[in-house]
């Protein structure tokens, strides 16, 4: 698998872009995070954007927990529906057990808070991604996590826009095609 494969939109929070691994839904759901070679090659790819460590594979396991925690979580939050307590408490414990606190830079410019971790190794990296889920169901943005209208998509995004609907232009391309040739096979119409 290469890096180009995985369901990277580049844009979403990293709690975001790590439940987006796991892809569609019932029979057809693909896990891009199936092997240790592939949480190291994810993490690799995202660590440029969100800085997190780019070796991960030797916790795979406590990366596909918590990737499936917040996806339940985020599912939840877009379905408008309680997600009980296991996913919430699994959640709670990463964040946890890799406390952050944020940093003063003031330097060249205006001054900026960097968030730093207390802690090092997996539990950081894992406990900045539930920090990045919790902030973002109950921070200013909590309402607009969405589900992908296009065709077959199932990637979680943050609606930044009022009438943004798709994860990425491409499905919104599929949409609006497969709108179209519904629309002209039901009125009869030829090509």
């Amino acid at each position: 698998m290469t890096a180009a494969e995985f369901p990277i939109l580049g844009t979403e929070p990293l709690a975001v872009e790590l439940a987006n691994t796991l892809y569609g839904v019932g029979q057809a759901q693909i896990d891009f995070l199936a092997d240790d070679r592939q949480v190291d090659q994810w993490f690799a790819e995202v660590s440029v954007r969100h800085e997190v460590a780019a070796s991960m594979g030797r916790h795979a396991e406590q990366v596909r927990t918590l990737r499936d925690c917040v996806h339940a979580l985020l599912s939840a939050a877009v379905e408008g529906r309680d997600p009980g307590t296991a996913a919430v408490e699994r959640v709670n414990g990463f964040a946890a057990a890799a406390p952050t606190f944020l940093r003063l830079d003031w330097r060249d410019g205006p001054p900026a808070a960097r968030r730093l971790d207390a802690a090092t190794g997996a539990a950081a990296v894992l406990g900045r991604i539930a920090t990045s889920c919790v902030e973002l169901l109950t921070g200013p943005r909590a309402g607009r996590v969405r589900r992908c209208h296009g065709p077959d998509c199932s990637l979680f995004f943050v609606q930044h826009h009022s009438r943004r609907r798709w994860c990425h232009p491409s499905c919104g391309h599929r949409d609006r095609q497969a709108r179209y040739y519904r629309r002209h096979l039901t009125s009869g119409g030829s090509g």
